[in-house]
């Protein structure tokens, strides 16, 4: 039978994961960033900007739009805010932009003169005027086959990635409301705020009629400035109070003050300003929850779990991608994790490693009835959190096998 031994040893946690993005265009003209869970805020994380409107991330980069009719560009920089780039794509490619989205292709963003603009995702290659929207559109968002605006009349609209025909009554809110910023998607909805009633609303990415009082969001100056999302919850801003509020994803637990004094720029503050744009990463973060044998098979079993959905790998190689793992002393295993859950994952002895335990149990048993071998191995977890802002993570778990055995 394996007997099983277990370290974990949990890396420092990744500086440019599980975060949440706003831009502020005054006073401190900034990009800002807290931490999921509330804490860390730091309004001037990217400091020094022009006018700050939209705000995306992918699993590498910060992308942001700034500037007006003459000076607006997109900037960029590392996930860790260092190396900003302010005219990453300079305003001869971009106009006077606006939302912002990514994909892990390409780059989008509206403008002020009725557009959406694309180019590569290494900024090649820009056009202003890739698709045409109604007038007085605002917002965006992408998935994997969509970008979603704010369409006149407060609708959401969407448009393929690749352009073709606008659904400009794509998700309807109920009448009298309005949609005062967003959108933003995940896999099952779209979201928005409003301020008819000061609450997040939020539609089926499928299509039709929204759900207006999703969350009630507490602010009582116009509705949620911003609206984000991942896989475990909303966030949205409040400009006249300086908060930044969070619920869970089924709309459950609303907190209107999870961060206090956040630098949230919007109409309250500086009149006829954009209302900022949030954005909001997957968390990464793998937990180890228990161990347990099979005397029976001779293996052991990882039991851990995620927050989210994503790919999920236990082999030897300590940072993805996985194929350099050529020597392994237990087998690769994969999975595909389609909502935060708990799994399992076999540690299976192989190759050299399975080899040296029965070598050593055999030459015990020659001599006397019982017989105990071990073998250490590294073994790592990676996680791949699903979508464009997903970073990668890693985990390392320690495990000394034990084979043990009876001379029949």
């Amino acid at each position: 039978m394996l007997a099983l031994a277990l370290v974990v040893l949990i890396p420092p946690s990744l500086a440019s994961a599980n975060f949440v993005y706003w831009t502020n265009a005054g006073p401190s003209s900034s990009v800002g960033r807290i931490k999921i869970n509330g804490t860390g805020l730091n309004n001037s994380f990217i400091p020094g900007l022009t006018d700050p409107r939209g705000v995306a991330v992918d699993s590498n980069f910060i992308y942001w739009t700034q500037g007006g009719s003459s000076t607006g560009s997109i900037g960029r920089a590392n996930l860790n805010g260092s190396s900003p780039n302010a005219t990453f794509i300079p305003h001869s490619g971009v106009g006077d932009p606006d939302g912002i989205a990514v994909t892990p292709t390409a780059i989008y963003w509206t403008t002020t003169a009725g557009t959406i603009g694309r180019a590569n995702i290494d900024g090649t290659n820009p056009s202003q005027n890739f698709i045409t929207l109604p007038a007085e559109s605002v917002g965006l968002a992408a998935d994997s086959g969509f970008l979603y605006y704010v369409a006149p009349s407060s609708r959401i609209g969407r448009v393929p990635l690749g352009g073709g025909a606008l659904q400009n009554d794509f998700i309807s809110v109920p009448i009298p409301a309005s949609i005062f910023s967003g959108p933003a998607v995940d896999p099952g909805f779209a979201y928005y705020g409003s301020d008819s009633g000061n609450t997040v609303g939020r539609g089926p990415i499928s299509g039709g009629g929204a759900t207006q009082n999703f969350i009630p969001a507490g602010t009582t100056h116009g509705g949620p400035i911003g609206v984000a999302v991942n896989p475990q919850y909303v966030f949205w801003g409040d400009d006249s109070a300086d908060t930044i509020g969070r619920a869970n994803i089924n709309g459950s637990s609303p907190n209107h003050g999870l961060v206090n004094g956040a630098a949230i720029s919007g109409p309250n503050d500086i009149p006829g300003a954009d209302a900022s744009q949030f954005a909001a990463a997957p968390s990464n973060k793998v937990t180890v929850n228990s161990t347990k044998k099979n005397k029976k098979k001779g293996t052991a079993t990882i039991n851990a779990k995620v927050s989210g959905p994503g790919q999920i790998t236990l082999n030897q190689t300590s940072t993805p991608p996985d194929a350099n793992a050529t020597a392994a002393a237990v087998k690769t295993i994969g999975l595909t994790i389609t909502q935060a859950s708990s799994f399992n994952l076999a540690v299976k002895p192989t190759g050299k490693t399975a080899k040296k335990l029965n070598k050593q149990v055999k030459k015990q048993l020659r001599k006397k009835q019982k017989a105990k071998a071990t073998a250490k191995v590294t073994t790592y977890i990676h996680f791949v959190p699903a979508g464009v802002a997903g970073v990668p993570n890693t985990l390392q778990v320690n495990v000394t096998l034990v084979k043990q055995a009876k001379k029949k």
